[in-house]
């Protein structure tokens, strides 16, 4: 797709190089064209775009046809510089948030743009390698925004607000899902159906779908319990209150084809969180936890019972209280499984823990984390009682690193998978174990917390088998490393020695 962004570079990149191909400068091209060197610099940096008749008169001076500049195709070697450009994670990516313009980009594509080629064809070569898609991007963006912002944003706070009060009904609230399907019906659609998803099994994986044609009308699946409809009306109303545009159609998204839409549909969630879970409310709730002496399990399903709202909407909210409330580092973790390999599905990294890199490398994540732990004891009890319906696996831990000192607290819990009986989640949110974190939080220093030694990957893990009977898969990975550094000593002794 042709954008004004690559359209700019497009042109600039042509310009410069039948400028150079004549060996002019920006000075002697300006002569001829009776257009400033400064002006053509900006061209060519893709920071304007020149009217008709200056592109004739740059047609002119450099000898070559009109259409020849304004065409969009390029040469066969700048394929992938034109397949960047237009593609969805760039086209449509708003760099200003990460303090570069769109002119900057466009002055390093330019200046170089065979090298810049070179480069992007071997990162395609990578994302192909190693099965990276669009929406992998799009959401690495969106993790690095969070990050970068704290995932705390008193704008959305504030409108969620006003928003709650405007209904007349605070949250925790049985009444609360009736208000949100009356304020629904009355400002974002003209109806409701909780049959159609239902009807149609290769639809049965979606929450919610919204149909914009003929009429606007939300659909919800028949199989969704009350929070999780009121969740999804919830976050219905906040693509309208906070007046967000492009957006996804379906819960979850069908396809996310701009960086706009993934973050208007997380803005359109930490919306619907926050009206569910009001911060006031839920710091006053943390905070009594944290002030317990020592854990206990029923302190969080009391949340659970408080709020009535699904685990992932719990656990996700006290990513962005904690942060935002008490200015302390999290990270929240997703994994799922059914039946195959633990999958990290979704993450938020505040505390800079060192995320395994298992699933991109197709190896094994530690079985000590927390969050993998939960999952076995979830499975085992399942295949031990396969008829019944398991409540919530809940667990902490306190776990140090192999390979240093950084301590994490964790705190999350297992249990199948709403929607996909056969699949299992786990929910991890932790902490950096640090003096705010040991000042805030009480009940850590409960000495009943198991403390557990933990590696990224068993790949990548030194502790042999008798020091770890969790193992999974031979350390593939920390022996080669190790046979590497054996034989840059060697070779530093050869050198030494000759």
């Amino acid at each position: 797709m042709t954008t004004p962004l690559n359209l700019k570079a497009i042109f600039g990149i042509k310009l410069k190089r039948l400028r150079e191909a004549r060996r002019y400068t920006l000075t002697d091209l300006g002569g001829r064209a009776s257009l400033s060197a400064s002006y053509l610099a900006e061209i060519e940096s893709g920071k304007k775009y020149p009217k008709a008749e200056r592109v004739l008169q740059l047609a002119e001076a450099l000898g070559c046809r009109y259409d020849d500049l304004i065409s969009t195709s390029v040469d066969p070697e700048f394929d992938a510089l034109q397949g960047f450009l237009g593609s969805p994670g760039v086209r449509d990516f708003p760099f200003e948030m990460f303090g570069v313009s769109a002119g900057d980009l466009l002055k390093i594509l330019s200046r170089s743009p065979a090298e810049v080629t070179a480069l992007l064809r071997t990162l395609n070569d990578m994302a192909r390698q190693y099965n990276i898609t669009v929406e992998h991007f799009l959401h690495a963006a969106l993790r690095s925004f969070q990050e970068l912002t704290g995932n705390y944003y008193e704008e959305i706070e504030a409108e969620a607000e006003r928003f709650t009060a405007e209904l007349g009904i605070l949250a925790p609230s049985r009444s609360m899902g009736k208000a949100l399907r009356h304020w629904i019906t009355t400002h974002a659609v003209s109806g409701i159906d909780e049959t159609a998803i239902g009807q149609r099994p290769a639809l049965r994986q979606f929450r919610a779908v919204r149909l914009a044609e003929p009429r606007a009308e939300l659909l919800l699946n028949p199989a969704l319990t009350e929070s999780q409809k009121a969740f999804v009306l919830a976050r219905e109303a906040g693509y309208v209150r906070l007046r967000l545009g492009a957006r996804s159609l379906t819960t979850p998204p069908d396809r996310e084809d701009s960086f706009e839409q993934v973050l208007n549909d997380f803005k359109a969630s930490y919306f619907a969180g926050a009206v569910l879970l009001p911060r006031t409310a839920m710091a006053a709730d943390v905070r009594k936890l944290f002030r317990q002496p020592s854990w206990h399990a029923e302190s969080l399903l009391r949340l659970f019972d408080k709020y009535d709202v699904t685990a992932e909407t719990l656990m996700y909210r006290l990513s962005q209280i904690v942060p935002g409330e008490f200015g302390l580092r999290v990270h929240f973790l997703k994994f799922t499984e059914n039946g195959g390999p633990y999958r990290l599905v979704k993450q938020l990294n505040l505390s800079e823990l060192p995320v395994p890199p298992g699933h991109a490398a197709s190896e094994h994540y530690c079985r000590r984390w927390l969050t993998t732990r939960l999952l076995q004891e979830l499975g085992d009890w399942q295949h031990r009682h396969p008829k019944k319906a398991p409540h919530p696996v809940i667990g902490v831990q306190l776990s140090r690193f192999t390979d240093g000192t950084d301590e994490f607290f964790c705190m999350g819990l297992a249990q199948p998978m709403p929607l996909r009986p056969k699949s299992n989640v786990s929910l991890t949110l932790g902490f950096r174990v640090d003096p705010a974190f040991t000042k805030a939080v009480k009940f850590a220093q409960d000495r009943t917390i198991p403390h557990t030694i933990i590696s990224t990957t068993c790949e990548r893990c030194p502790l042999d088998r008798d020091a770890c009977r969790d193992r999974v898969a031979p350390p593939t990975v920390y022996q080669a490393n190790l046979a590497r550094q054996d034989r840059a000593r060697e070779l530093e002794l050869l050198r030494q020695e000759r």
